[in-house]
């Protein structure tokens, strides 16, 4: 045991102490909330307001009225400022001097269909996102004429078809929360996703120590005064120290850095402002929809305050810790097989496939959390940590946490006899291929 213990501190330390370790750590969780909030801030930057000139030739003559069909019409934006001339020649003109970003020019033909848009620039394209709009509001103002004069609609009619607006709200009946749906997607993808990247960084990393020391022969040296298998669980419970102490410190740091944030920018992590609504002698508490105190983050803050954070957080330290286990060892056990002229990849992609698998099926898992896909992928204990942490904050019911809880611990008990007998003898083979039949008689072999 105290052996291992001196392999551990050795593995361990020398981990700690590289640059690479020190960067990513303080590096990583600055990279993650830059990926977190990013998004939100490039919203709230001001854009340039581009300047549109419309030109409408729809004069419309009935009943000696005579109107333009969009003049005057546009609705001008943060974005889009619109203005108005009869001339196109004019108009085309003042384009050129560079005076305005973009000339749109509104005719009436005798084609299917009549009206026809054309938009002109300058030296700057106007971008697929304006051209959008712009297309939006041309079809919604040809829309509201028909309405008005085709079928003499009045304005308030007309805005009720195209604001046909239902407010709409997810609630639990037994807790009365809210569901916050998308917030759950996104803490269950990231949550898969890292299970996903750190088992894998972490495994690799074992695989990668083990074949070095055999490859340079210092584990020739390793050998004589300790075990393979003790060398072996050494190695696998510093990672996992390793891996553990980075992760803390990432959480720590986030922290620090969302806290720092909220200090500086307190209106863009505001919280909702909720209201009551009441229905015959029912009353419900909602978060109020269109509140001029709502943020871009309102609903993330919200959302996330509502997790079950000591079931999320023991979860995914559970099932890092398993995943880690199970994939650690079996990478060690390839460790010991690769030699200089050994093909790794023989080996190493059949452990990875389950891996890619799960991540390959994250999007099925987020959309349906509780499809048999999703229950049997959390169930198996090669996809269980990624699967399951998908599933756990739409709430998993609790026989099949322990069911896949159980499962795993009786597959890493099994990997790990496994993965010791293989890195036994495959530790101190040099100059031979191996192959599947080599490796399973090695497995047969009795102590």
């Amino acid at each position: 045991m105290n052996k291992i213990k001196i392999i551990i501190k050795r593995e361990y330390l020398t981990r700690v102490n590289k640059k690479s370790f020190l960067v990513m750590t303080f590096l990583g969780p600055i990279l993650i909330c830059l990926l977190m909030f990013t998004p939100i801030f490039l919203e709230n930057i001001e854009t340039e307001r581009l300047n549109i000139l419309v030109v409408d030739q729809t004069l419309n003559v009935s009943d000696n009225d005579s109107t333009y069909l969009f003049k005057n019409q546009f609705k001008s934006s943060d974005k889009i400022k619109f203005d108005y001339l009869d001339d196109i020649v004019a108009a085309q003109s003042i384009l050129k001097e560079g005076a305005v970003d973009g000339v749109l020019e509104i005719v009436k033909t005798n084609d299917t269909p009549p009206i026809k848009g054309f938009m002109y620039y300058g030296e700057s394209e106007i971008s697929s996102t304006t051209q959008s709009e712009i297309k939006n509001q041309l079809s919604n103002i040809l829309k509201n004429n028909i309405l008005r004069f085709d079928y003499g609609m009045a304005e308030k009619e007309i805005e009720w078809i195209n604001n046909p607006t239902v407010d709409f709200y997810t609630k639990n009946i037994f807790s009365g929360e809210e569901s916050y749906n998308e917030i759950k997607i996104l803490l269950g993808g990231v949550s898969g996703f890292l299970i996903y990247f750190f088992v894998f960084l972490f495994g690799a990393q074992v695989m990668k120590s083990v074949s070095e020391e055999k490859m340079n022969r210092i584990v020739e040296i390793l050998v004589s005064s300790v075990k393979p298998v003790e060398l072996l669980f050494g190695k696998i419970i510093a990672v996992a120290l390793v891996s553990l102490t980075q992760i803390a410190l990432w959480i720590v740091l986030i922290i620090g850095i969302v806290g720092v944030a909220q200090t500086t920018f307190p209106e863009v992590f505001s919280m909702q402002v909720e209201q009551s609504i009441t229905i015959e002698q029912r009353v419900i508490t909602v978060d109020q929809i269109n509140s001029v105190e709502n943020s871009p983050v309102s609903n993330i803050i919200k959302g996330l305050s509502a997790i079950n954070y000591p079931l999320v957080i023991g979860m995914f330290v559970f099932y890092f810790i398993m995943g880690y286990l199970l994939y650690a060892s079996l990478f060690g056990a390839i460790g010991s097989l690769l030699d200089v002229d050994t093909d790794g990849s023989q080996f190493t992609l059949p452990v990875t496939i389950p891996l890619i698998l799960a991540i390959i099926c994250l999007p099925i898992l987020m959309e349906n959390p509780t499809s048999n896909i999703a229950f049997w992928l959390s169930i198996i204990p090669f996809t269980a940590p990624v699967a399951m942490m998908v599933r756990i904050p739409f709430g998993v019911p609790i026989w099949e946490i322990c069911l896949s809880c159980g499962l795993m611990i009786i597959f890493i008990i099994l990997c790990i006899m496994l993965a010791a007998k293989i890195y036994r003898t495959g530790i101190l083979m040099y100059g031979k291929k191996i192959s599947y039949s080599e490796v399973w008689k090695w497995i047969k072999y009795r102590n």
